[in-house]
């Protein structure tokens, strides 16, 4: 099965967890970004006989994704656990586990499994207003040894971003801050990062890159003629080499970690 085709078997997915059709667009504006998701991930090989996290995975469209693609085991793990007809379609499309997680409180995995082989953190750092060194920390305890993290986030160094700064607008997002008292409430995106950043973070609690792409991702459910221009010239070699795309995906490594972690999970920074 293609990546693209992959794709295929989401609207079924939903149908069978009885996702109200309210939300079904914005999943599929979100899954806009699993074509190269699984095109960047199916180039280390099949995952079968792996396990696999999605942490922060929403309703599990993604691991439905994968599975369909590349074969293995699946959890997730979101801030609510699904309805039982959600459940029931998550196991049939290859996912056994689903877990509840509050990724903005300190020792938010402490509840999780250990040992797995991969962990997916897909389009989620961004919105949580917490110290990411401990996010990353939990991860790393949550991993075999040797185990993947797979992460993407949206890259501060992107060519609009570049184009507002220069023209002395800003580059935070509006509304990125909750305003309704919903502790289920998703912020938007409090931070961004650049890729030498998410590699020093990373660093610092143990991991190793070993992969990445910054890609531009399709802006639109139904693009315009030059968005699909702007995209295609975002993804050509040199745009690459400047990392003028808007998404990073990256492919860590648990190695060895320092004594030099001991910040307070309490803390701030």
């Amino acid at each position: 099965m293609t990546p693209s085709a992959a794709m295929d078997v989401l609207p079924g997915f939903w149908r069978a967890a009885q996702i109200p059709e309210s939300r079904i667009g914005y999943l599929a504006f979100q899954a806009r970004r699993y074509g190269a998701i699984v095109d960047f991930l199916a180039r280390r090989g099949r995952l079968d006989g792996r396990v696999v996290l999605d942490l922060g995975g929403g309703v599990g469209s993604l691991a439905v994704a994968l599975h369909a693609v590349l074969g293995g085991t699946y959890e997730v793990a979101d801030f609510q656990p699904p309805a039982p007809e959600h459940a029931a379609a998550l196991a049939a499309a290859g996912v056994r586990r689903s877990f509840a997680v509050d990724l903005s409180r300190p020792g938010g995995l402490d509840a999780l499994p250990s040992e797995y082989d991969l962990i997916l953190f897909v389009e989620v750092l961004e919105h949580l207003l917490v110290n990411p060194l401990f996010l990353f920390r939990g991860i790393w305890e949550h991993l075999r040894p040797g185990g993947l993290l797979f992460l993407t986030t949206p890259n501060m160094a992107r060519l609009r971003n570049r184009l507002a700064l220069a023209a002395g607008r800003s580059i935070k997002e509006p509304g990125r801050y909750p305003v309704v008292p919903d502790p289920a409430y998703t912020n938007g995106h409090v931070v961004e990062f650049t890729l030498p950043e998410l590699d020093q973070l990373l660093a610092f609690e143990g991991f190793a890159r070993v992969d990445h792409r910054i890609v531009q991702q399709v802006p639109a459910l139904r693009p315009t003629t030059a968005q699909r221009v702007g995209v295609r010239l975002l993804n050509l070699g040199l745009a690459r080499r400047l990392a003028l795309g808007d998404d990073i995906l990256a492919l860590y490594r648990k190695v060895e970690r320092s004594d030099r972690s001991r910040l307070d999970p309490t803390a701030r920074i």
